[in-house]
């Protein structure tokens, strides 16, 4: 399946389940919220699915890390549970509790963060990952 043939919401689910499936249900807004964001901000592009499919940026579009299932929108409950939160944030039914974040990587990489992390511009800790906003 190609991934420019999803909607919106789709292809958020996606990329929840690909980024934040084992994540509490808080997490995975997070991560969708980190989407949202991005959207909102005029130096990403202003639609979803060219944020979501902007290269380099989400690991789990990333041919090395990709895992077809992800995109198995069979209604299993990790599936469901990531439906839920990209269409709640999709929606804008939930509020932003990530105070406007735009990257996020996981928190075990915290002895390594990457070369753009900036402790100061931290805006949550969520399960296995670490919020900023940049």
């Amino acid at each position: 399946m190609d991934l420019k043939s999803l909607d919106d919401v789709e292809l958020l689910t996606s990329l929840v389940m690909g980024e934040a499936e084992g994540e509490p249900f808080l997490g995975k807004l997070a991560v969708a919220f980190t989407v949202k964001n991005r959207v909102e901000d005029r130096r990403w592009p202003d639609t979803w699915k060219g944020v979501m499919l902007q290269e380099y940026q989400f690991s789990c579009f990333l041919p090395a890390y990709f895992r077809p299932e992800i995109l198995d929108h069979s209604w299993t409950s990790p599936w469901k549970e990531c439906r839920f939160a990209a269409f709640g944030v999709y929606q804008g039914y939930v509020q932003d509790m990530t105070k406007g974040a735009n990257h996020y990587h996981a928190s075990y990489f915290s002895d390594t963060p990457p070369k753009w992390a900036n402790r100061k511009k931290i805006t949550l800790f969520m399960g296995n990952h670490i919020f900023y906003r940049l």
